[in-house]
């Protein structure tokens, strides 16, 4: 494995270990991979799965060990983990932290200065949905290329902007699980809810994705046979704010990436204040 790039990660959580398991799979060795030991279960996984994989003894010794450090570490710890270490440099920054921009970065990880923001999803374990990074650096395209679609970015505003999106995976999920508990109410047996529900949504969504050229209003018009249910369930969420409010949901997601909000402001309620 010698000549592979040393790549450390500073927390090992749910998007580190899908990274790291999208790299690894196939049986490719694209880096040598040292780990953190703060999430003592998943580096141990991700350690005993691949061979490139291991576990260093604290954070520091992370650091001096990596070429490329990747930054897993939660918004709200990251200035304090990432203040008590030395990093040189020679080295070059990935940061997965999605309210850190560049500017804020550097004073963090100086004299480390070439710095890169990625934002991943859960599914490129398996090199499913798309991968955004910033700025679009050859040694980091290299590590990443194949693991979705990775959408390489020259600006900044760019990727914030799609790094907001990225907030309603939980919301989409949460849409479904409401889908598949009226189904339940309805006595249905749940072994045979779920998988429908499920099947439903991914044939929608691998339509959109095959026919996102030629934009997802079309697509809504040829799904809503005219004065049938799905016409009329679209013109009813339409009408109770149901669209409109995605949009708000995802301007307040922006704003609290750019730092102009925070987890505790809310959106106006129906009829009320925020």
């Amino acid at each position: 494995m010698s000549g592979l790039p040393r790549v450390g990660f500073i927390g090992v959580g749910t998007i580190a270990e899908a990274l790291i398991t999208g790299m690894c799979a196939a049986g490719e060795q694209r880096a040598t991979f040292l780990l953190s030991p703060r999430n003592a279960d998943i580096a141990k996984r991700l350690a005993e799965r691949f061979s490139s994989v291991e576990v260093a003894g604290n954070n520091q010794a992370v650091i001096d060990g990596s070429d490329i450090i990747f930054l897993a570490v939660r918004p709200q710890v990251a200035a304090d983990v990432l203040g008590t270490l030395k990093f040189r440099r020679d080295q070059r920054i990935v940061s997965l932290i999605a309210t850190f921009d560049v500017a804020r970065l550097r004073t963090l990880v100086a004299p480390a200065s070439r710095i890169a923001r990625a934002a991943p999803l859960p599914a490129v374990a398996r090199r499913l949905g798309p991968l955004t990074l910033y700025p679009p650096v050859p040694e980091i395209v290299k590590l990443l290329e194949g693991l979705g679609q990775l959408v390489q970015l020259q600006n900044e505003a760019d990727l914030d902007a799609y790094w907001a999106v990225t907030g309603l995976m939980g919301s989409y999920l949460g849409m479904l699980d409401e889908i598949a508990g009226w189904l339940v109410r309805k006595n249905l047996e749940e072994t045979q809810v779920f998988p429908f529900v499920a099947a439903m949504f991914e044939a929608l969504a691998v339509t959109a994705a095959e026919r996102s050229g030629d934009g997802f209003d079309r697509l809504v018009v040829e799904h809503s046979t005219p004065g049938g249910l799905n016409e009329q369930a679209y013109r009813e969420l339409q009408a109770a704010g149901w669209t409109r409010l995605i949009s708000q949901t995802l301007d307040l997601l922006h704003a609290r990436i750019l730092g102009r909000a925070t987890l505790a402001d809310r959106l106006p309620t129906p009829g009320g204040s925020a």
